[in-house]
């Protein structure tokens, strides 16, 4: 059975892998980050992520066997969120039982949110899978205090941290519940959470460089309510689009699913406190506070004053809440409410990955087709775009960026190309209108020609010059 959950899960992370194009922080992967030698690569992550090296150094070498095209980089991924299901089974039968073990198998394959970042490239899904490993093993040393169990969940830990910062909001409430457990073995305990501390710490100076003096988190401009929203909105429908940010329909689906998702989570609370057993409200009551300390301790610190809570950023704690949902439907005394539970939360994960598929408003912006758009040129041109069409044009169309430094006095160019989300764009000086036409969902293409050569330059079209958004400006040579 869990073979086939298995096939399940790698079937809707595999299929569609090319279906979306890559979005902007994907492109830095695939353009900056995966560079020829694995030093620059490193290099690149101290001074432009934001994440440990892990996950790039295993893209690294998974880029030099398959390439960097859209399949081939998300496949790493693909696997690893494949791999995520046996181990969310290993954790529901070391917490619980191998029921509960299958329950939360079938809930982590089909969860559309877990479906999304097993198909992008970046560092998420890998700490998803090493948490998840760490939650089995650390139920599994709370049982049998084992030097084998504690070296495992040790170094799950210590490599869940390597992964993504915040995979210490969950490795944290483990270590100490370890310290507290293990008293007759504490000194044991201490050993395997001293070595993931100093893991821990060692990550720290590259942490702070990383973030810098003037680094922006524009997600500090949405409120913490509004994100805390969103975490609960995305855990049950996925990534896109943002909170009421569709058409009503697109609106009324991520809602009614956050509702659905919500009720059945409350049925599945309800379950474990009237009819579960002793042991299934124990491991019910770990795997919640895995999970909350995940999802609290990140907006406690930013209250005051330390914000670095991005929704996404608090994916770690989905499978812990999934595990708690096994638990409850899963459990020896649920009987045919568990099982009705089970199977609704089942279509309801299937009916909103049905409609990532189905819609463009519920998939990454479409940079790909934005590139076809714009097409090939023989003449140098300048394309104006939103703020995060900088990595993905670089990468779809070879486009550099015009900045002063590179381009001191401009390029001559009789074509300004503009990308926008919005319906109104400022004409370039010296230009006119010559094509406009939209790119669903999201962009408009329009673009403006001159009769002769104009020079322009950087601060000509840059900031909100031409566009009514944060912008930036390319230059397309020709091909």
């Amino acid at each position: 059975m869990l073979a086939g959950i298995v096939g399940v899960a790698a079937a809707a992370r595999f299929a569609t892998l090319d279906l979306q194009s890559f979005h902007h922080d994907e492109a830095v992967t695939a353009n900056r980050v995966i560079a020829s030698s694995l030093f620059d690569t490193l290099d690149h992550v101290a001074e432009g992520e934001r994440s440990p090296p892990l996950y790039y150094v295993l893209a690294w070498a998974w880029a030099k066997l398959f390439g960097t095209a859209e399949v081939g980089l998300r496949s790493l991924s693909a696997l690893i969120g494949t791999l995520t299901v046996p181990a969310a089974y290993l954790a529901g039968r070391e917490l619980a039982s191998r029921r509960i073990g299958l329950f939360a198998s079938v809930f982590v394959a089909l969860n559309p949110y877990l479906i999304w970042y097993s198909q992008e490239a970046r560092s998420y899904a890998l700490m998803v899978l090493l948490t998840t490993l760490g939650l089995a093993f650390f139920a599994r040393a709370l049982r049998d205090r084992s030097p084998s169990s504690l070296a495992l969940w040790a170094a799950a830990s210590a490599l869940a941290v390597c992964s993504h910062y915040f995979a210490a909001f969950l490795v944290a409430p483990q270590a100490l519940w370890l310290l507290w457990a293990a008293r007759p073995e504490r000194g044991r305990a201490l050993l395997g959470v001293a070595a993931v501390a100093a893991v821990g710490l060692a990550l720290v100076p590259l942490a702070l460089g990383q973030e810098g003096d003037d680094r922006r988190n524009a997600f500090a401009d949405v409120s913490l309510a509004t994100r805390a929203g969103e975490v609960a909105l995305d855990y049950v429908a996925s990534e896109e689009p943002g909170p009421l940010a569709a058409d009503s329909r697109i609106d009324a689906l991520q809602i009614g699913a956050a509702a659905a998702g919500g009720a059945l989570f409350l049925v599945a609370l309800w379950l474990i406190v009237r009819r579960g057993l002793p042991d299934e409200q124990r491991a019910a009551t770990i795997a919640a506070a895995v999970a909350g300390s995940a999802i609290a301790v990140p907006f406690a610190l930013a209250i005051i004053g330390l914000d670095f809570a991005n929704p996404r950023n608090m994916i770690g704690g989905l499978v812990p809440i999934l595990v708690v949902g096994a638990i409850g439907f899963g459990g020896g005394r649920a009987g045919r409410v568990g099982t009705i539970g089970a199977v609704a939360i089942c279509l309801l994960f299937l009916a909103v990955h049905g409609a990532v598929i189905a819609s463009a408003q519920m998939q990454r912006p479409d940079w790909r087709e934005a590139a076809e758009a714009i097409g090939e040129s023989d003449e140098v041109r300048v394309i104006v775009t939103n703020a995060n069409g900088d990595e993905p044009l670089k990468y779809y169309l070879g486009a550099r960026i015009l900045d002063n430094r590179r381009y001191r006095s401009g390029v001559r160019t009789r074509e300004i190309d503009t990308l926008s989300t919005s319906f109104r764009t400022r004409r370039p000086a010296g230009f006119r209108l010559s094509d406009e036409q939209g790119l669903a969902p999201l962009f408009i293409l329009r673009r403006y020609t001159a009769p002769r050569r104009l020079r322009v330059r950087h601060e000509d079209v840059a900031g909100r010059r031409v566009l009514y958004e944060r912008s930036v400006v390319l230059v397309d040579p020709p091909r």
